[in-house]
This record gives structure tokens, C-alpha cells and sequence, in this order.
């Protein structure tokens, strides 16, 4: 194996999670004897640029090579780990074999924390994993010693290094390469160099049944996405968490395979928008965040979602690298975020009444009562409300309107405030043919 410090100037350092391809030194060819001590006198400091002191995720490998000599490769897997070494394999690279497991053992230090778990593949590498011939110069003292390794819990999660199932996949001299989305899922392994989507209806859909199956299994007979309403119900709500009032997203399946989640956007440390998530799977009883979801208190604990989560799990890595995966209908790629301010379905039932609600010649509870709308009757109205110009809270309601109408986050605990205090009315036509306003807080559109 030859070890080639990479010049700063070629590979300038990110400092965010999740960048590929940064690395101190590659090490690339056939893992030999002596390896994993030359590897340990690598003098590795961090980049000028680099300013986030207690970030240890500067320091990092990238893996090219077919493995070979297991023990020595053992031997730079522990070097990994007590060093916090992280590892990643770029663009065009290939880390298989015995390079598979050592890929396993990237770690990054964090300030006084354990550490976090960094291993990161490109969408268009090669990472693939083979049990280590017996017939060679591998003795039973060499595999106790990786089995020790790969038990060990990770920094960031109870989790080992090395998970049983992935082991168990290789028995037999059995070949397993990552390449699909549901492999890197399971084995926890970051994904990079494809095009994110941001969190949307699919995407939320996909990521609450992999997310909860994943930290226990692979994801299986998953639930194609639809928008029949016989799939999943969807439901979205204001909550106050972090300080800040949020959107709720609440997802719950039909099927068999109950999957229970939910979702809200918070943000990353550079201000870009974070989706968090919560969930269990009702099937295994595996979850992922924590054990109450409806907890504000507990959002500190809720998932990040990763993008390569929002995709179908048997997403092949290739169909990621070339853009294939995304869906080509722009509505696939939003996030439904039901507003009261507009009508969908041009029509509206009287409901919130005992017999019936007024309909008033205009949009204010003091105007003249031109009719009566009976409870349980539907009436056809427009797209978009009027509104009680003289309502003490008027721009402040109206303000509300805009950001909903426009898909921007807003808070729908006021929103609602203003329904319920007669800002919004529709414009009806009654029973006897006269057309007048009635007050949206008794009408489900």
C-alpha cells in the first residue's frame, strides 16, 4: 500500500458535515505487512482554514484499495479508532475486501464528547465487503481480534462498529457490495456526491418507513407512495418546540407494516433548513428518536433526516449518481402544508353549529343576516376568502395568509386564531338564492 499525503491546496476542507472527498493522506493499493505502522507516523495536522477547534472531522483517510493482509488491516482499523480517524471512499475509488471493514472504523473526535461515527461514500465509489480467507496467513487469534473491534459501541450510538447481519452477509465467502440505498441505510454508512431533494411528501413518506426499520434490520416490503388516501394519512399542525413555533408533520400508514412518524424543520448550524424526525415502527417496535415524540422538550433528540433517506429504499447508488431517482413531477418535491386561506375543493360544509350558521351581507359578525346556512349542508364557494377589514388583528392575520399561501412556514396556532375570531368569511350563495358571507370558523372547506 502506498500512503500519499494530499496537498491542502488541492483538497481545501469544508467545515460542514457531510462534504465529501476531504482527506490527509490516501491509502491506496494491495494492505501489506508494516502498513498500519507506517500509517501511524503520518504527522497530520489540521488545514490553515480549518477554525472549528473542537471539530475533529478534518482528519480523515481516503480508502482505494482491494484489501489484502487482514490482520495488518485490523491493525489500521484500531489505529482508526483511537485516533478518530475518519474514512472515506471518493469518486471512481474502490475500498472492498478487507479495506471494507477498515472503512467501517472511521471516527471523528468532537470537542469533549466520545466522538461520531465518520464514514462517508460517494455514490459513484465502490465499497464491498468479503470475509477474510482461512486458507491464508489469517489465524483464529486474528479474527477474535476484529470480532473485539466490531462489538465495540460507537461513539455517537449503542451500536457496534460492525453490525451482526453485515457480518452474517459475508459468511460463506460471500461478496456483499453497498449499493443501494438500503444497505448504506442499515450499515449507517453517509452518502455523498448526488443531488439532495428537500424534504417533501415522498420524501418524508420513504424516510419515516427506513428510518424506523434501519436500526435493526434492513428496510423491508416497503409501501409504494401514493396519493390515493387509502396509503397514509397526512396531517400538519403548529408546534411550539425550541422556542419557536414550528410545522408538525404527522404521518400514519394503512397498511399492515404500521409505520407512525413525525416530522418538523429545524436548523443546521449554518442556518440551513434541518428536517428531524421521530417514529417507530409498529411491526418491530424499532424506533428511531425518542420514546415520545409529542414531546417539545425532547426535539433535541429527534433524527436528522438524511437525503438519501427520502428516497425508496432499493434506490440503487448508481440511479443516485446520475440523478435518475428524483422524481420528475415538480409536486412529488413538496411538502404539503394544508393552508386555511385558500379552497382546493370549491366547496364548504356547515359544521361547529347546532342548526345553522348566518349568512351575512358582508364579512363581519355586524352586517345584516341575509339567511341561514342548516348544519351539514355544502355550499360551492370561491378559491380565496374575504376578510373582516375592521378586525382588530387584520394585518397581522393577513400577513399570516400570504406566508401560508406562499409555502413558507408560519404560525397556524394564530392562523387559526383568526378563524375562530371571525377575520375570514366565504362568499356563499344560500338556499333561497341570495349570496352574502359566512364566517369560516363554522365551514370545513
Amino acid at each position: 500500500m502506498s500512503l500519499t499525503i494530499l496537498p491542502h491546496s488541492a483538497h481545501a476542507l469544508e467545515n460542514a458535515p457531510g462534504t465529501a472527498g476531504l482527506c490527509q493522506a490516501t491509502l491506496r493499493g494491495e494492505i501489506v505487512a508494516g502498513d498500519a505502522e507506517a500509517l501511524a507516523s503520518l504527522a497530520l495536522e489540521p488545514p490553515a482554514d480549518w477554525t472549528a477547534d473542537d471539530d475533529g472531522r478534518w482528519k480523515t483517510f481516503c480508502l482505494d484499495s482491494p484489501g489484502g493482509d487482514f490482520a495488518e488491516s485490523m491493525k489500521i482499523a484500531a489505529h482508526l479508532l483511537e485516533n478518530r480517524i475518519g474514512t472515506v471512499v471518493d469518486e471512481g475509488a474502490t475500498c472492498s475486501g478487507s479495506c471494507g471493514f477498515v472503512f467501517l472504523f472511521g471516527t471523528a473526535a468532537q470537542g469533549t464528547a466520545p466522538g461520531l461515527t465518520h464514514r462517508r461514500l460517494h455514490v459513484g465509489g465502490t465499497l464491498g465487503f468479503a470475509a477474510p480467507d482461512l486458507g491464508s496467513e489469517t489465524t483464529a487469534d486474528d479474527l477474535l481480534g476484529f470480532y473485539a473491534l466490531a462489538a465495540q459501541p460507537r461513539p455517537d450510538t449503542p451500536r457496534p462498529y460492525v453490525d451482526a447481519d453485515l457480518i452474517e452477509a459475508v459468511r460463506g465467502g460471500a461478496q456483499l457490495e453497498v449499493d443501494t440505498v438500503n444497505k448504506a441505510g442499515r450499515w449507517d454508512i453517509a452518502l455523498t456526491g448526488f443531488d439532495a431533494p428537500a424534504l417533501s411528501d415522498r420524501g418524508f413518506f420513504h424516510a419515516c418507513q427506513s428510518l424506523t426499520a434501519w436500526p435493526s434490520r434492513l428496510a423491508e416490503s416497503q409501501v409504494s407512495f401514493g396519493r390515493n388516501g387509502a396509503d397514509y394519512e397526512l396531517s400538519v399542525s403548529s408546534w411550539i418546540a425550541g422556542g419557536t413555533v414550528r410545522d408538525r408533520y404527522e404521518l400514519q400508514f394503512a397498511s399492515d407494516d404500521l409505520h407512525e412518524c413525525a416530522a418538523t424543520v429545524a436548523a443546521a448550524g449554518d442556518g440551513t433548513p434541518l428536517p428531524l424526525i421521530c417514529g417507530i415502527d409498529g411491526e418491530t417496535y424499532t424506533s428511531v428518536g425518542p420514546d415520545d415524540c409529542g414531546d417539545p422538550d425532547l426535539m433535541y433528540l429527534w433524527a436528522p433526516i438524511p437525503a438519501a433517506a427520502m428516497f425508496p429504499a432499493g434506490t440503487s447508488l448508481e440511479a443516485l449518481a446520475d440523478g435518475r431517482a428524483l422524481p420528475e413531477d415538480a409536486s412529488e418535491a413538496v411538502l404539503t402544508r394544508p393552508t386555511p386561506c385558500r379552497s382546493e375543493s370549491g366547496t364548504a360544509e356547515v359544521i361547529n353549529v347546532n342548526n345553522y350558521t348566518s349568512l351575512r351581507a358582508e364579512p363581519t359578525v355586524d352586517s345584516e343576516k341575509l339567511g341561514e346556512l342548516p348544519l351539514g349542508e355544502t355550499f360551492e364557494i370561491g378559491k380565496s376568502p374575504a376578510a373582516d377589514t375592521d378586525h382588530p388583528d387584520h394585518a397581522e392575520c393577513a400577513a399570516l395568509c400570504r406566508a401560508a399561501n406562499a409555502d413558507r412556514v408560519f404560525d397556524r396556532a394564530a392562523l387559526a386564531n383568526c378563524v375562530d375570531t371571525n377575520w375570514m368569511w366565504w362568499k356563499i350563495t344560500g338556499p333561497a338564492g341570495e349570496t352574502g358571507f359566512a364566517s369560516a370558523k363554522f365551514l370545513d372547506f
